[in-house]
Parts: C-alpha cells; sequence; structure tokens
C-alpha cells in the first residue's frame, strides 16, 4: 500500500495546482486542504459533504496535521474545516482542473501495463437535477482490463453526449489503442476525429441509429454461416453462448469512413432451471482490419467495453450511492464523482482491490491508510 516517494511528492504539487477561486478575505482553510480530506474521506467509503465532514471529526490530531488543516493557537490544536467549508469548497473549485490533476496522478501509478481497450460511455446523475430541471451527464473514458477512469467531461448545457466525445479525448493519450462505443456514437464525425486526430482505433455498435448501415450489414446474412469465433460459458444458473462473424466485404461501399470489418455478434442465453432461451443479435463497425483485429479480439472488446458499466458505473451507484445523492450546486456533482473515479481508479491499483466495498469497508475501520494510500 505504500507509494514511491516520487509519488507521494507528485500528489501533494498537483494538488496546489489547482486555482482557489474565493476571495481572499476569511479563507481558512486552502483548496488542497479540503481537497485532500474529501480523497481520503471518499478512500474510507464517504459519500457526500456531511459524511466528509463526519470524518474530519473522528481523524486523529496527526492525521489533521498531514492533512494541512490549521492550527489553533489558544486551543493547542489543529481544526478541521465545518462541513459548509467544505461544501463550498467544493461546489465552487473548477471541476476540470480536479479532474485533470486526480486522473494525471492515477495514470502515473503504472497503467502503461494496461493496454486493453478503452470504454467511451455517458452516465446521468440522477439526482442532481436543479432549478431548470437539468441533470448532470458525464461522459467518461474507462480502461476495459482495470476499469480505471483516464477522463471524464460534462456535457455541455443545450448539448447531449456526442458532443463531448472530442473534449474527452482531447485530455488523454490514446494514440495506437482501440476506443469502444455503443450506438448512441456511431457517427461520423466522431470516426474521422478517433483515426485522423488522435491516430486510434474506434469499435462502434451499429443500431436503429444508423438504419442505412445497419440494412447493409444486415443483408450480408453472415449468422447464416459458421461463426468465425465461438465462446460458451456456464454459470448463474445459465449456459451462453456468445458468436461472431466478421466480414470485409463491405469496406468499399460503406459511407462510413476507415471501415477496416463489419460485424454480427449474436448472443444466445439458456435459463437452465427455466429451461428459456433468448437469441440477441448486434452489430458493429471497425476501422481494424483482419490482420489487425481477428474476430476472438473483437469478440473480447465488444465483451471488455461493459466493463464501464461493471466496473465504474455500478460501483458509483451500488457502493457510492450515486444515484441516490442529492448533490446537485455548482461544480459539486461532477467534482464528487471525479472523486469516486478517483477512489476505485486508487484502491484498484494500488491496493490492488476486487472488491471496493470490501477495501472501503477496511480503510473506515483504519482510516490513517488512506492517508497512506496516497503518499499524504
Amino acid at each position: 500500500m505504500k507509494l514511491t516517494e516520487k509519488q507521494a511528492q507528485s500528489m501533494k504539487q498537483q494538488l496546489k495546482g489547482i486555482p482557489d477561486l474565493r476571495k481572499a478575505r476569511g479563507k481558512r482553510h486552502s483548496v488542497v486542504t479540503v481537497l485532500a480530506i474529501a480523497i481520503c474521506a471518499m478512500l474510507s467509503g464517504s459519500k457526500h459533504y456531511n459524511s466528509i465532514w463526519e470524518w474530519t471529526r473522528r481523524a486523529s490530531q496527526s492525521m489533521l496535521k498531514r492533512l494541512g488543516c490549521r492550527y489553533h493557537e489558544e486551543k493547542k490544536r489543529y481544526i478541521p474545516p465545518s462541513e459548509p467549508t467544505i461544501r463550498r469548497i467544493l461546489q465552487s473549485v473548477p471541476a476540470e482542473e480536479v479532474e485533470k490533476v486526480l486522473n494525471e496522478w492515477v495514470k502515473k501509478l503504472g497503467l502503461e501495463k494496461d493496454d486493453s481497450a478503452i470504454a467511451i460511455d455517458g452516465k446521468v446523475l440522477r439526482g442532481s437535477e436543479g432549478n431548470d430541471g437539468k441533470k448532470t451527464i458525464l461522459v467518461s473514458a474507462v480502461l476495459h482490463q482495470t476499469g480505471v477512469t483516464l477522463n471524464q467531461v460534462k456535457v455541455a448545457p443545450k448539448s447531449n453526449e456526442i458532443t463531448a466525445v472530442e473534449p474527452l479525448l482531447k485530455g488523454i493519450e490514446i494514440e495506437g489503442r482501440v476506443l469502444t462505443f455503443d450506438a448512441l456514437h456511431t457517427q461520423v464525425k466522431a470516426a474521422r476525429y478517433i483515426v485522423e486526430e488522435k491516430k486510434a482505433h474506434y469499435l462502434f455498435t451499429v443500431k436503429g441509429n444508423q438504419p442505412g448501415l445497419k440494412a447493409d450489414i444486415e443483408q450480408l446474412e453472415m449468422e447464416k454461416r459458421r461463426p468465425d469465433y465461438e465462446t460458451t460459458e456456464k454459470g448463474h444458473g445459465r449456459l451462453e453462448t456468445r458468436r461472431i462473424w466478421v466480414s470485409s466485404a463491405l469496406n468499399d461501399y460503406l459511407d462510413f469512413p476507415y471501415v477496416g470489418q463489419v460485424i454480427c455478434i449474436q448472443r444466445q442465453v439458456y435459463q437452465c432451471k427455466k429451461k428459456t432461451e433468448r437469441i440477441e443479435t448486434v452489430y458493429g463497425i471497425t476501422d481494424l482490419n483482419p490482420s489487425q483485429a481477428s474476430a476472438e479480439q473483437i469478440l473480447k472488446m465488444n465483451r471488455g467495453h461493459w466493463a464501464i458499466e461493471n466496473r465504474s458505473h455500478y460501483v458509483r451507484d451500488v457502493t457510492f450511492g450515486e444515484d441516490s445523492s442529492q448533490i446537485r450546486t455548482g461544480s459539486g456533482p461532477q467534482v464528487i464523482a471525479c472523486l469516486r473515479n478517483f477512489a476505485i481508479g486508487t484502491l484498484r491499483v494500488i491496493k490492488k482491490a476486487k472488491n471496493i466495498a470490501s477495501a472501503l469497508r477496511e480503510l473506515a475501520a483504519k482510516p490513517h491508510l488512506s492517508l497512506r494510500l496516497v503518499g499524504l
């Protein structure tokens, strides 16, 4: 659970780079201190402003000193920030700067070993609805293998997830990497940006929002021939078979940039107890040609895309209670979501945690370990 001296110093220095937008008068606690407290509290399972404050109340004097809390000369002790101070700072601090600092820190912890594909998907913060009736929508880039969030951006007002892809990808180095998307992002502009600007590869799902593209792939009737690759797994009371067919026959025909292969994936699920069966068929498209990605590799990447749901969104909702959170003011929703992503990534990369809820309980019982975990 120990960091190198360089990694620990990096955390302290990068937090200092986040600007403090408050007026100079009346400042008693720095942005660095409040963010350090929020990080450690989140690693111990805190879910909202009040629980972060409660964590500081239980912190020892040694911990408060290490976190940079103010020393009260008369009381001869370190004083933690109040709940309103924590709330105001986390609501006003520039969310994009917090994202940049924390994401960069996590990426320096050895993620170069994770060369898996990157899943791109959006998430609505259901409890973040403001007076205008709008909810915060965040689009994230998550590594398939580790489930670590590389970057996250907020969807601009009066816009949608599609327009957030370029700002999201500008913040990360993805040359040569494969990006996986759901059907919403299957757009010509996105494909051109990924290949031409970012020098990366795409794997899109094709559904009804691209009816012409879907119809062209369906007409190949690939599923009538023997699958190019097939897997069968048994577990949780069901037998699941996945089959994939790939083809380069439409490369020069489709009105879509840089097509390398079109894809048909069939998922057959047999419920052993109920003795029922269902079959789902989905289509896809990628710029990867057969020499760059086999049918087996494409099927693995297609399945790995759901890491963003299983290893990120699900953990944020179930373990951190994100869906039930009522944080909605200022940059608070995005900052708190960023802290959740940071906690998940840190626990997975440094602590090698396979069960995030269990790791949070351990740190809640021994809160000083959360400081050691990030070198504070």
